[in-house]
């Protein structure tokens, strides 16, 4: 496991002036920025193989989800609650500064919210276990690039001292990145597996018993390792997200699927928090489930070699891709287990 030194201390500041969501652009500035960042990838990946291995969101009626669409969203309330550690990647202050931009709008919806670099992990760690043994509120962990290699080591430290991590969310961490440890209760991956630099599929752990979902955009051309944490329309799912937590079931209920999308270019990046397994009826397809419930089509098609128009089983077993919500699962997608 990753474990460099820590050089700094935590600091919360107060919210800041609401930005617009564009659509994220990269051009060639970005493409040069790239290949510089490179070099000094490697040269962290190469020293951090060096080091010691440390030992130790709308909100919905639950309902039944085993044969009914999802209803309208509720006019419920939830108060924000937790707190957040946000950590850039290699020479983060030019190359991370969407963590910059999450944690001012993390902020504005109540939840404190840290950013720190990559090496500072362990001293982040030890503020978290202090801050959770003082007052037992949600934890957060966000990382960008070798940023998001820091916050699964941190989670692995929280797990040592018994402590849960309510969302853990990596932006195209490495591929030597740790595997997910079992006291996350909810993992988002975002990355590039095309990307040099980051496109580390991160798997669960062995005991890992939360809910996973992996989100592949390798066909997203507008977006690369350097600009991937600065997509608005990800970053205001994550701060919904991370709103509706001190609400949100702290456990998965019965069984869930993990998740793992290839996203389309031109569809929608929806982040689901991962599948719920239901039982189709004599007749159903999957054209007919993802109309029925409101859901794009690829994102059934793509994860079976089921047809679109195949009429499926009596009791077929099918995931709905969920968003854990504070009643429970959100049906929000569909996909065939």
């Amino acid at each position: 496991m990753f474990d460099p030194e820590s050089t700094g201390g935590l600091s919360y500041s107060g919210a800041s002036t609401t930005a617009q969501n564009p659509r994220p652009t990269t051009g060639s500035a970005d493409r040069r920025d790239a290949a510089t960042l490179n070099t000094l990838f490697a040269s962290a990946a190469d020293d951090r193989a060096a080091l010691p291995v440390a030992k130790p969101v709308a909100l919905a009626s639950t309902g039944d989800v085993s044969g009914q669409p999802a209803r309208p969203p509720a006019k419920d309330t939830v108060e924000p609650r937790g707190r957040a550690y946000l950590f850039r990647g290699v020479a983060g202050l030019i190359y991370s500064r969407g963590m910059d931009s999450l944690a001012d709008r993390i902020r504005r919806t109540g939840v404190p919210a840290s950013v720190q670099t990559y090496l500072t992990w362990r001293g982040a760690a030890e503020q978290a276990v202090a801050d959770y043994r003082r007052d037992p509120a949600p934890i957060i962990l966000i990382g960008h690039s070798m940023g998001g290699d820091s916050a699964l080591a941190l989670a692995e430290r929280l797990n040592g001292e018994n402590i849960p991590v309510s969302l853990l969310v990596t932006y195209d961490p490495s591929r030597i990145a740790d595997d997910v440890p079992p006291n996350v209760e909810r993992y988002i991956n975002i990355f590039q597996s095309s990307n040099i630099m980051g496109g580390g599929n991160v798997v669960q752990g062995s005991r890992f018993h939360g809910h996973y979902a992996s989100f592949n955009l390798k066909n997203h051309n507008e977006i690369i390792h350097i600009n991937i944490e600065k997509a608005e329309q990800i970053q205001e799912q994550l701060a919904n997200k991370i709103v509706q937590l001190s609400g949100t079931p702290t456990a998965a209920q019965g069984e869930t699927v993990p998740l793992h999308l290839e996203v389309p270019s031109d569809a929608a990046i929806e982040l689901w928090d991962s599948g719920l397994p239901i039982q189709a009826h004599a007749g159903d397809t999957l054209k007919s489930l993802a109309a029925t419930y409101h859901v794009p089509l690829w994102s059934l098609a793509e994860s079976n070699a089921v047809s679109v128009r195949a009429p499926l089983a009596e009791g077929q077993r099918v995931a709905i891709d969920v968003a854990q919500g504070p009643k429970g699962p959100e049906a929000v997608g569909l996909r065939l287990i």
